[in-house]
């Protein structure tokens, strides 16, 4: 984490906003494909499931300083709201649901772009990071035979945050294709024992380049 830090201290130091060779991109984009990872019982047995429902997204702004011709560095941070667990039948009549979250991850991103001489500027692209898990939903077990129903709250923890893709650039306008991980350990307020819940998607996005 310390390494991490000094890390961006020290990209944050080459960046210069006074000077044209910088820029920011600002981005909203959403999940096509999303998971998170299985929750198993003391026994083995599936507890939670992986598989993912409605919408999962993000909002992002990043800072890129121009090293030379082919290679931007910068800084980014983003707001992701992840999707919803899918109910699990965990048993024939116990139907098991939650333990998701929100995420702010703060990252390093770099970019390697193809010159083609041409306004569409493709590239390639990887960022790392830690991300900031919050907002986990609480842990609900239902009896599906009589209704009845246990609730249990839920704490996550923040952990790395890595991503790696493609995009094109045309006339300040960005499309990017990312695939990307939020590592996370989840825990209940009865259990202290932390299980991973690590979110991992394949996310597409839209942006907008701002020069500087």
């Amino acid at each position: 984490m310390k390494k991490l830090f000094l890390l961006v201290l020290i990209v944050l130091s080459t960046v210069s906003f006074a000077e044209s060779d910088f820029y920011i991109n600002t981005k909203v984009g959403g999940d096509i494909i999303s998971g998170y990872k299985k929750i198993y019982d003391d026994d083995g047995n599936t507890f939670l499931s992986d598989k993912t429902k409605g919408f999962g997204g993000e909002v992002a702004v990043e800072g890129y300083k121009i090293l030379n011709e082919n290679i931007d560095l910068g800084l980014g941070v983003a707001y992701q709201v992840h999707a919803t667990r899918k109910h699990f039948d965990y048993t024939s009549n116990v139907d098991v649901s939650g333990v998701q979250y929100s995420s702010i991850p703060v990252y390093v991103t770099g970019r390697y772009n193809f010159l083609l001489n041409s306004e569409a500027v493709p590239y390639l692209k990887t960022n790392l990071g830690y991300s900031f898990n919050f907002d986990s939903s609480d842990l609900e077990t239902k009896n599906t035979t009589n209704g009845d129903k246990r609730t249990d709250s839920t704490d996550v923890t923040g952990g790395l945050y890595w991503g790696i893709g493609a995009g094109i650039e045309y006339k300040n306008y960005i499309m990017e294709l990312m695939y990307a991980i939020n590592k996370c350990k989840a825990s209940t307020k009865d259990n202290d024992s932390k299980e991973r819940a690590d979110y991992d998607r394949i996310s597409l996005s839209v942006g907008y380049k701002f020069n500087f």
